[in-house]
């Protein structure tokens, strides 16, 4: 089963940086089932479908879609619950490495998106 999650809490029309919501650290923590996390990055479908009028896709654009390694998070909520912390500072943590590894992904996407426009 699958369910894919936007942590920022809403689509990012303006693409600044959002700090993620810790509503998805909450989702890991409390899961009975240790959930595998793929991050993914993507750049260029605001080219194909805007977020602004006229919506009609424009076709011949690239998007570049760049999954990275699934996280493992038993190590981390093991030592979380060893150590006994509050359940707000185990969603920060979890939180914070999410965000951590979307934003190398995020570097990473934007080389292989400029690789990408160049061919």
């Amino acid at each position: 089963q699958w369910v894919h999650v936007f942590p920022e809490g809403r689509v990012n029309m303006t693409k600044e940086f959002l700090r993620l919501k810790w509503g998805i650290g909450r989702l890991i923590y409390e899961s009975p089932v240790m959930p595998i996390i793929v991050p993914m990055w993507h750049i260029g479908m605001d080219n194909i479908l805007p977020n602004e009028p006229p919506y009609y896709l424009r076709i011949r654009n690239k998007v570049t879609l760049n999954y990275g390694k699934p996280i493992d998070f038993g190590n981390l909520i093991d030592q979380l619950r060893l150590k006994k912390v509050t359940p707000q500072e185990a969603r920060k943590t979890i939180t914070d490495k999410i965000q951590d590894e979307l934003m190398s992904l995020k570097a990473e996407t934007e080389q292989l998106h400029l690789i990408t426009l160049r061919s």
